[in-house]
């Protein structure tokens, strides 16, 4: 009896073909393929890590510039306050302006103060200036008058005009010495400005103003101890100007200077106040 092993082909082909697939399993279970599979998850998640990193660094120097941006924007808008020590030791907050800037008080201060030196005459220097308890007297200052001749004008007016723009002093100083009686120097006559008002200073353009000042001359004397009085009525023209410095070793007339000019402001024109804007 014969035994036939003889297998059909195609129960063949199917065998070669298992084997294949199972060779090719074998392959890729290998553990050095493995090995390769797990490097590879490693280093992917590695590089999305450093892509994280890398994206929050942008961020966060985004938004540091911003804050800095801010701040600086903030800053510019909304300087520190100034803290300036004045001489007998006080303590006061200034803030920055621009150069030309004065408030409506300082002008009016300046012109009242000084057209009141220069129009009030007396033979006393001052009232706090003795010498041996008694008061100092003022010998004044020889000027030239409009007429040409040579006349004299007290002290308090020579200071107070350099209030004035210099081009326009030594003509405000003619004027004074042809209104000073002479008896102011021998102590039997006495001029006093009284003023009744001092407009809002009205600005011109940047850096000037104009004021109307509404006023009277009182001449006291010997023989009309109640006084005489004048109108005197002005308006007057101011400009800004830079703020002198005063040196340690100054002179009296450094010092002169220095104390009418130290608002920064100069008296350039002045004329006579129409009636029509009189009160």
């Amino acid at each position: 009896m014969e035994l036939h092993t003889d297998l059909p082909a195609t129960h063949i082909t199917e065998r070669k073909d298992d084997l294949a697939d199972l060779a090719t399993f074998e392959r890729f279970a290998a553990p050095e393929h493995t090995v390769k599979k797990s490097n590879s998850g490693k280093e992917s998640f590695t590089v999305f890590i450093l892509m994280g990193i890398l994206v929050l660094s942008v961020i966060n120097s985004i938004g540091l510039f911003s804050v800095y941006v801010l701040y600086g924007s903030l800053s510019a808008n909304s300087k520190s306050p100034t803290l300036v020590q004045l001489t007998g030791g006080k303590t006061v907050t200034a803030a920055t302006v621009d150069s030309h800037t004065r408030s409506a008080d300082v002008v009016k201060r300046f012109v009242a103060m000084n057209i009141s030196s220069l129009m009030s005459w007396s033979v006393q220097l001052s009232s706090d200036i003795t010498q041996g308890g008694n008061p100092i007297l003022d010998p004044g200052i020889e000027v030239v008058s409009l007429k040409g001749s040579k006349k004299r004008v007290p002290t308090t007016a020579w200071q107070a005009s350099f209030a004035f723009a210099e081009d326009f002093r030594k003509g405000i100083l003619a004027s004074v010495a042809e209104l000073v009686p002479a008896d102011v120097f021998t102590g039997n006559a006495k001029v006093v400005l009284a003023i009744k008002s001092i407009s809002p200073p009205e600005e011109i353009e940047k850096g000037k103003w104009k004021v109307s000042l509404v006023s009277n001359l009182i001449t006291f004397s010997a023989v009309n101890q109640a006084g005489e009085s004048v109108p005197f009525n002005k308006e007057i023209f101011i400009q800004t100007i830079d703020i002198p410095t005063l040196k340690p070793d100054a002179s009296p007339l450094d010092e002169a200077i220095y104390k009418v000019r130290s608002s920064g402001l100069e008296i350039y024109a002045m004329r006579d106040l129409a009636r029509e804007n009189l009160k």
